[in-house]
C-alpha cells in the first residue's frame, strides 16, 4: 500500500487520461457517461416492461430496470476495462516501474466515476416517477464496498491473466454477458423457479442487487443476512486476486 501511495499521482494522472481517452472524437462526448445507461434502459422497459411484462416487485418498471443498469455498468465496465488494463498500456509496463496494479484500480476507479454520474439520473427519474428514497439509502454504502471487493478481485485476476493468456479478454467478454442473464438487473429475481433458487443465488451478485434495491427504494424487505455469502466471496476473491497479481507482475514486462 505505501509503494501504491507513493504513485498516487500517476493513479490520478491515469484515471484522467482513461475518462478523456473514452470520449475523446466522439460527438456527443462525455455525454456518453448519460446516454449510454439511458439507451440500455430504454431497451429493457420495451423488451422486459412492455413485451415481457417483467414483475419489478412493486416498484415502477423503469426505476427499477435503471437501478440495475447503474450498478452493472460498474460491475461490467470495471471488470472488462480492469482485464485489459495492464495489457493495453504494453510499453509504459515494458518500460517504466511501478507499481502495475496502478493500472487495474484506475480503471476501476474510472467505471465508479461513469456510475456515480449515472445515478444522478437516477434521482431524476425518482423525482419523475415520485418516489423517494428509502430511510435506509445509507445501507448502499457498505454493499457497494462489497461490491467493489468483488469487482476489484476479478479485475486484478483477469488484468493479470491476460498478460499471458491474450484470449482471458474475450473470455470476460463472453463471461460478462451470461452473466448479465443471471443477475437481476432488469427483471426481479423473484420469477426464477424455486427448484433453480438453489442455483440461482450462487451468483453473489443477486443478493448485493436486491439489497441495493430495497435500501434504495424501500420496497420489500431488508436481509442483512443475505450479504453474508457475497461478502465473503469478495473477500476471497479479493485476496486470490492480490495473490496472483502479486506472484505473475514480476513477469509482466517480458511478457506484454
Amino acid at each position: 500500500m505505501s509503494a501504491l501511495a507513493r504513485f498516487r499521482d500517476l493513479l490520478f494522472q491515469l484515471i484522467l487520461r482513461d475518462l478523456k481517452s473514452r470520449y475523446k472524437q466522439t460527438f456527443f462526448g462525455a455525454l456518453w457517461v448519460f446516454g449510454r445507461p439511458l439507451v440500455e434502459l430504454g431497451a429493457y422497459v420495451l423488451v422486459f416492461g412492455a413485451f415481457l411484462r417483467a414483475p419489478s416487485d412493486g416498484v415502477p418498471y423503469p426505476l427499477f430496470a435503471f437501478s440495475g443498469v447503474v450498478l452493472w455498468s460498474f460491475v461490467s465496465g470495471a471488470i472488462s476495462r480492469g482485464a485489459r488494463s495492464v495489457q493495453s498500456e504494453s510499453g509504459l509496463v515494458a518500460h517504466a516501474p511501478f507499481p502495475k496494479a496502478t493500472l487495474p484500480l484506475a480503471a476501476i476507479v474510472g467505471a465508479m466515476i461513469d456510475s456515480t454520474l449515472a445515478a444522478l439520473m437516477m434521482g431524476v427519474l425518482m423525482v419523475v416517477q415520485h418516489v423517494a428514497p428509502s430511510p435506509n439509502l445509507w445501507l448502499l454504502l457498505p454493499v457497494l464496498l462489497i461490491l467493489a471487493t468483488i469487482v476489484t478481485g476479478l479485475a486484478l485476476i483477469g488484468s493479470a491473466l491476460n498478460v499471458f493468456y491474450r484470449d482471458v479478454g474475450q473470455l470476460v467478454d463472453v463471461g460478462m454477458r451470461v452473466w448479465l442473464l443471471l443477475t437481476p438487473v432488469a427483471y426481479a429475481a423473484s420469477v426464477v423457479p424455486p427448484r433453480f433458487k438453489p442455483l440461482y443465488d450462487i451468483n453473489p451478485l443477486v443478493a448485493v442487487f436486491n439489497f441495493s434495491r430495497v435500501a434504495l427504494l424501500g420496497r420489500g424487505t431488508l436481509d442483512p443476512l443475505s450479504l453474508w455469502y457475497p461478502l465473503v466471496v469478495g473477500i476471497v476473491l479479493l485476496a486470490i486476486g492480490i495473490w496472483v497479481f502479486r506472484i505473475t507482475e514480476p513477469y509482466f514486462a517480458e511478457s506484454v
